[in-house]
């Protein structure tokens, strides 16, 4: 299943979607729920829907979250407790394109704000987070052993600053678009880093984007 924290209640659930990953409880498989169907009923529409059980967890970004809450909502289940993906991931492109009725335009999506990468959340006085810890590439190839972590945050940070990340990193909110972020991140490529992180870049998440095309 996706990698998230267990729903227990909605009232834990809300508090885990937003206070520590921002992502969605998993798709329990004894949580979805269907008239008249089994738990042998839902494995396999978990299955149809990119979630085989048995094996091993994929890693969804939100909008492939939401593409498969909204898949399994196609074939007929719901989810306990009342619980809607939108109401967690309103500005995602399958969220949008539901509420609206047809597919974002091009300008639509460029213009969509990007959440995944770290590197430009603003850091919350007395949240206790340095600067640190919102380093989001290391150089292409580079070790990871902790020993050289030090080193590859002191590389990764100017280089960061260059390609466009607030300065000194957290210091401001920035909520780019995609189009911006992808340039952004595009500028750290294009500068032999790579992303500690692979599913915070905007062209694995929406390749559709502008200037992810080539």
């Amino acid at each position: 299943m996706p990698r998230t924290t267990s729903l227990v209640s909605l009232s834990a659930l809300i508090a885990s979607v937003f206070l520590l990953t921002g992502c969605p409880p998993p798709p329990d498989l004894t949580q979805w729920q269907r008239p008249g169907s089994t738990i042998d009923d839902a494995r396999v529409a978990m299955g149809q829907c990119g979630v085989p059980l048995p094996g091993p967890e994929p890693d969804f970004t939100a909008n492939e979250t939401v593409l498969y809450y909204q898949c399994m909502e196609g074939k007929g289940f719901t989810y306990k407790h009342d619980f809607h993906i939108c109401d967690v991931h309103k500005s995602t492109p399958a969220c949008i394109e539901k509420q609206q009725g047809h597919p974002l335009s091009q300008k639509q999506l460029d213009a969509l704000p990007f959440l995944a990468d770290k590197g430009f959340y603003p850091i919350k006085p007395g949240s206790g987070v340095v600067e640190s810890q919102r380093i989001s590439w290391r150089k292409a190839g580079a070790s990871l052993h902790f020993s050289h972590e030090l080193e590859n945050d002191r590389l990764a940070i100017s280089v960061m600053y260059e390609c466009g990340y607030p300065e000194p990193l957290g210091s401001r909110p920035f909520e780019p678009t995609l189009m911006q972020a992808a340039k952004i991140q595009q500028c750290m490529l294009d500068r032999d880093f790579e992303p500690k992180d692979k599913l915070m870049l905007v062209c694995r998440n929406y390749p559709q984007v502008t200037s992810c095309r080539k």
